[in-house]
């Protein structure tokens, strides 16, 4: 069973082992209900292709801070693409295939 659906659906585990079960702070063994940590498991799957876009975007993003400091102005070609960058959680459709992310479009970077 996944670790993070596990820990997800009960906050209050802090020993996970696959052998031996669930147990609290307090080394009480917490019952698990599988089915609603393997539907926590689905949501956690569905969601890692925009969690991987977010965090990409955000390390692009972060390359070009430098772009929008306090004694710099900014071209519109540089505001635009931080900004496309910004929207992209609303216009991509993200996918994993093979372990990569793919179906994003990234806006080019101006020089």
């Amino acid at each position: 069973m996944n670790h993070e659906a596990i820990r997800m659906v009960y906050p209050n585990v802090q020993t996970i082992d696959d052998t031996e079960g669930c147990f609290d702070f307090d080394g009480n063994k917490v019952e698990i209900d599988t089915d609603v940590v393997n539907e926590k498991e689905i949501e956690i799957r569905a969601a890692e292709p925009m969690r991987l876009l977010r965090q990409e975007r955000n390390r692009k993003i972060a390359e070009t801070d430098w772009w929008v400091l306090p004694d710099r102005t900014a071209s519109q070609e540089q505001k635009d693409y931080r900004q496309a960058l910004r929207d992209l959680p609303s216009t991509a459709s993200p996918k994993i295939e093979n372990g990569h992310l793919t179906n994003v479009t990234w806006p080019t970077k101006p020089n």
